[in-house]
């Protein structure tokens, strides 16, 4: 698999815009979606300003179906470690080379004069109803994010440390979030990362509306999707997990679900597991690698 899924560089100037497919192995619609509007743009020739590039994330962990293999690569984003792992200093590990990868292409991508620089990280989640867009806490109000009409998840970043998203925001000041397209593989997810990636090129100056008329009939999904929601969420909790927890969420809970204290969510070696609040169930884990069991949010 190519690490890079495009580049279009427009003759006038505009935005940088870089997408990242699959930084979780498993996580692999954003790169069909980026195939998708990359191969529009060029098919009918959309007139397009500034710079566009499209990465694959993880590339071992894709050919294993895996979110990961030897460590999270949405978890090591952090200014020492990323040094260390370019100097060669950890070692052999499969992310090692895919941190370096990426972090070539960004730096090599992101030189010269734009409008804008923008970062989105493109996932999808392993529970229904993973619609929403996580930023750092001083991006909620940007006109891209706002334009995706999904709610955003403020202060997540205080919780997951290591992220991508936070680090291209505050070492190297780029508009960067987290798009939560669906659940993993669902066509939903298709459709919700499309739209996204053509209201994200619109909106930062890239096209212009009137020029990608070919792709309307995805004009709707995002609105769609985001009427069901709250605008703005914050993390008022995370229950975190070790791999030898045992950790098992009891089925059927989805993102945004109301759930109450006391209610009880989950079971792992040491027996029951209730919620410690009133609010919203958040990114329960319904699969086998992660160390987030699930977050509890209320609505801002």
């Amino acid at each position: 698999m190519d690490r890079i899924l495009g580049i279009i560089e427009g003759d006038e100037p505009g935005p940088l815009i870089i997408c990242i497919a699959a930084i979780h192995g498993n996580e692999q619609i954003g790169i069909h979606a980026f195939r998708n509007v990359y191969s529009a743009i060029i098919k009918h020739k959309i007139p397009f300003k500034g710079k566009l590039v499209g990465i694959t994330g993880n590339i071992k962990a894709i050919a294993s179906n895996e979110r990961f293999l030897d460590y999270d690569l949405n978890r090591c984003w952090k200014e020492p470690i990323v040094d260390s792992i370019l100097n060669d200093a950890y070692g052999l590990s499969a992310e090692n080379e895919e941190v370096k990868a990426i972090h070539q292409i960004i730096d090599r991508e992101s030189q010269g004069e734009y409008t804008e620089r923008v970062i989105v990280d493109l996932h999808a989640t392993s529970a229904d109803k993973g619609n929403f867009i996580v930023v750092p806490d001083d991006e909620g109000e940007h006109p891209v994010i706002k334009a995706l009409q999904l709610p955003v998840v403020m202060g997540l970043d205080e919780h997951l440390q290591g992220t991508l998203v936070s680090y291209y925001h505050h070492l190297h000041g780029f508009c960067a979030f987290a798009f939560e397209g669906g659940t993993i593989g669902s066509d939903g997810a298709y459709r919700l990362h499309t739209s996204g990636l053509w209201e994200v090129l619109d909106k930062a100056g890239a096209i212009s509306h009137h020029d990608h008329e070919v792709e309307d009939h995805y004009a709707n999904d995002l609105y769609e999707v985001g009427k069901h929601f709250p605008a703005k969420v914050a993390i008022v909790y995370r229950h975190q997990i070790i791999r030898d927890d045992a950790f098992r969420m009891l089925p059927g809970f989805h993102n945004f679900q109301p759930v109450h204290k006391g209610q009880l969510l989950a079971l792992d070696k040491n027996g029951q597991i209730a919620s410690p609040e009133d609010g919203m169930i958040f990114m329960p884990l319904y699969q086998s690698h992660g160390d987030d069991g699930f977050f509890i949010i209320r609505e801002v």
